[in-house]
C-alpha cells in the first residue's frame, strides 16, 4: 500500500516510516501540509488517479495549517473524499462527531504499534480489491 505521513515530529516520523515498510508499504513522508496538498493536487477535482492509498496526519503540525485543516481541504475534493485518513494525535480536546463526519480514523498518541497496523490494516482491507 501506498501511505503518505504528514507527521513534523522526526523521532515519531521515523518510527512510523519504518514500522509501515517493515510491513511491506511504501511510505512517502511530506514535510509540511503545503507538500502533501501539492502531491496529492487538492486543487484539481479532475487529476487522475490518487497518488496514496491511506494518508496519516498528526493533528498539530509546527509550521503549517492544522491536521484538521488539511483533512478539510482533502474531503472538499471529490476525488478525495473517500482517500482512508489516520490522524494522529495527543491531544484529549477531539470532536468524535467532527471524525466520524469527515471519515477519519483516530489514533492518540503515545500510540500502541498495534493499533496503528490494526488501523493501517483495516483500510488496506477497504481500498484494495
Amino acid at each position: 500500500m501506498r501511505i503518505g505521513l504528514l507527521e513534523d515530529d522526526l523521532a515519531i516520523q521515523e518510527m512510523v516510516r519504518l514500522l509501515l515498510q517493515s510491513e511491506g508499504h511504501e511510505v512517502t513522508i511530506y514535510a509540511s501540509a503545503h507538500d502533501c496538498l501539492a502531491d496529492v493536487r487538492v486543487d484539481d477535482p479532475y487529476a487522475g488517479p490518487i497518488p496514496l492509498n491511506l494518508l496519516l496526519v498528526d493533528l498539530r503540525l509546527s509550521k503549517s495549517a492544522s491536521g484538521m485543516s488539511v483533512i478539510e481541504q482533502l474531503r472538499a475534493n471529490p476525488r478525495l473524499a473517500a482517500l482512508p485518513i489516520i490522524l494522529m494525535t495527543a491531544s484529549a480536546a477531539v470532536d468524535k462527531r467532527e471524525l466520524e463526519r469527515l471519515q477519519v480514523a483516530l489514533v492518540m498518541k503515545p500510540f500502541d504499534i498495534d493499533e496503528i497496523l490494526r488501523l493501517v490494516n483495516e483500510a488496506e482491507d477497504r481500498t484494495l480489491p
